[in-house]
């Protein structure tokens, strides 16, 4: 009997970038519609990640309209708003709270409002004045991390962001660290991702629905499903990590 071949080529995957397996595969080429390239995507048979290797990529122009619809949901986002808020409050007493990746600040207006202590951080230098103009509140514009601010927060809310940073581990190790130092809790919140949406990308080389998780590939770098998401938090020492679905699907942790 002949050897057995194959013409389909190797593609070694790295490391799972949010277990830290070895038991990972490349997926498929991924389409970046703003930059016009292909990337590698792979998937974490361990807790069925995928992520790519390429940076969030955001020109001035992209940034602008990142800003820009954050002021088209504010109807939409502000009774979520008020859901979670009067959750978390229900769920544990918060008279302040940080905010990574604020936006435009919707959420931390309406926490003033409430009377509550707020401070937030976002990359895009465009959200910055917009806030401003509309909602009279500072953004600080940086990456935030532990040893940003020694003030105590009763909470840390990070929504939306953990998708577009290439090293999850590791703000979820610096919201950890937080958490544990001031007896904080924290909500965080991705799009995440499970079977049935990756079996449609599988069937959809370019997806045509900017509700697909994988259509704006070129800033979702990162795709969690719910049981790595757990782990992960686990692996940084969390005591709680509760489904907690108040507007945005996300989880309220504690460590």
């Amino acid at each position: 009997m002949g050897e057995i071949t194959t013409k389909a080529p190797f593609m070694a995957a790295p490391r799972c970038r949010f277990c830290n397996s070895e038991y990972t595969t490349y997926f498929r080429d991924i389409p970046l519609r703003r930059i016009k390239q292909n990337a590698p995507l792979y998937f974490c048979m361990v807790c069925e990640c995928m992520w790519h290797p390429q940076d969030c990529v955001e020109p001035d122009d992209q940034l602008k309209r990142d800003a820009e619809w954050h002021i088209s949901v504010e109807d939409r986002n502000t009774p979520w708003i008020n859901n979670f808020l009067n959750a978390a409050v229900a769920r544990k007493p918060i008279k302040s709270f940080i905010e990574i990746g604020c936006g435009t600040s919707t959420m931390r207006s309406i926490g003033r409002e409430r009377g509550m202590d707020v401070i937030g951080y976002d990359t895009n230098p465009v959200a910055a004045p917009i806030a401003l103009a509309r909602h009279n509140i500072e953004i600080q514009p940086c990456l935030w991390g532990h040893d940003t601010l020694s003030k105590k927060y009763d909470l840390v809310v990070c929504i939306s962001t953990l998708e577009h940073v290439p090293d999850p581990n590791g703000l979820i190790h610096e919201i950890a660290t937080y958490c544990k130092r001031h007896g904080s809790a924290a909500f965080v919140s991705v799009p995440f991702t499970c079977e049935r949406s990756q079996w449609h990308f599988l069937l959809e080389p370019v997806p045509k629905d900017i509700s697909n998780p994988y259509y704006l590939s070129d800033v979702h770098i990162n795709h969690f499903s719910r049981h790595g998401f757990e782990q992960m938090c686990w692996r940084h020492g969390a005591t709680k990590v509760d489904f907690f679905p108040r507007g945005w699907i996300g989880y309220w942790l504690e460590f």
